[in-house]
């Protein structure tokens, strides 16, 4: 019932979400005997409700859990509180798959940026005290076979070598594949200094200085484009500040021909024709014939005039 309520009515209440998990997990233990493996179909199905659902407490869920078992289940629960690095280490020793651990990765980088960092940290690391380490158990049986092959790891010091030998193979396809989510600066922080050059570390460095290489080239066009508009924007500058009118006591507004004087404000229209001279006009007749929009100019009066013998008043004008 409470699944077709979510599917069917989309119904977003906190409580009937946490009772659903734990009916879930009641379902699982009920059909679970002892010393048999959970039922994968509803270990399915309970993975997908904690990873698709929005409305459920992680908290409640966390406490329900089993502390020895559905370590998945847990590593999703742990996703939703942020902890990424025990779920990670979950999914690496708990569960060991590192499949998982990597798909783990894509599905929260918009969670956790660092994400990657982290599960790279993990496989060059030991394992924590507080996660069962099933990846060992998994090599001395032989479940989890180490790429050398030879004889299975019985000792503490052969269990350690072949979990490095499988985990720094995966780190090399790891680094590769994710190169453009895993900084140079992290990750040769934390790659042991005897790792062999393999091919896969060869592409994630190719893979890194191609990128480096593509930020530092569209910097260098970011800077180019910002010097030309500087270089551009001083031009125009320099050619609105040259540009001028002279009011003389002889000119007139087109408008309504009256004399423009050297107090009396004025609007600046550019002409069309380049070639043209501007209309200059008072501000009220712009005001009232709204021509096209013209330049507002800032006037200055000129302490020489334009011709002495005429006795003409001028001013000089900044176009803006």
């Amino acid at each position: 019932y409470l699944a077709y309520a979510f599917e069917t009515w989309g119904d977003e209440t906190g409580v009937l979400h946490d009772d659903m998990i734990a009916a879930y997990l009641d379902s699982i233990g009920s059909t679970q005997g002892p010393g048999d493996a959970p039922d994968e179909q509803l270990r399915q199905r309970l993975q997908r409700f904690l990873r698709t659902s929005k409305h459920y407490s992680p908290e409640k869920a966390l406490a329900r859990l089993p502390d020895d078992g559905l370590l998945q289940e847990r590593a999703l629960v742990l996703s939703r509180l942020g902890r990424h690095e025990h779920a990670l280490g979950l999914l690496v020793f708990g569960v060991a798959s590192l499949v998982l651990a990597e798909q783990y990765c894509v599905d929260n980088v918009d969670a956790c940026s660092g994400v990657f960092v982290l599960l790279l940290k993990i496989l060059v690391g030991s394992p924590p005290s507080d996660i069962v380490d099933n990846e060992a158990a998994l090599l001395r049986s032989g479940s989890l076979a180490s790429a050398g092959g030879g004889p299975l790891p019985s000792t503490v010091e052969q269990v350690e070598g072949a979990r490095q030998e499988i985990h720094r193979r995966f780190a090399g396809h790891f680094l590769s594949m994710h190169h453009q989510r895993i900084p140079a600066a992290d990750a040769l922080r934390l790659l042991p200094p005897d790792l062999p050059f393999t091919p896969d570390l060869l592409a994630y460095l190719r893979g890194q200085l191609c990128a480096l290489d593509q930020a530092t080239r569209a910097s260098d066009v970011v800077r180019n484009l910002r010097v030309g508009e500087d270089t551009q924007s001083k031009r125009q500058l320099h050619r609105l500040q040259s540009g001028f009118v002279v009011i003389s006591e002889s000119r007139t507004c087109p408008h309504c021909l009256k004399r423009i004087g050297s107090g009396t404000a004025f609007a600046v229209i550019p002409p069309q024709d380049k070639a043209a001279r501007p209309v200059v006009v008072h501000y009220s007749c712009w005001q009232r014939h709204r021509p096209s929009s013209p330049v507002h100019v800032e006037s200055r009066s000129s302490s020489s005039s334009v011709d002495e013998e005429t006795h003409m008043a001028s001013i000089r004008l900044k176009w803006s």
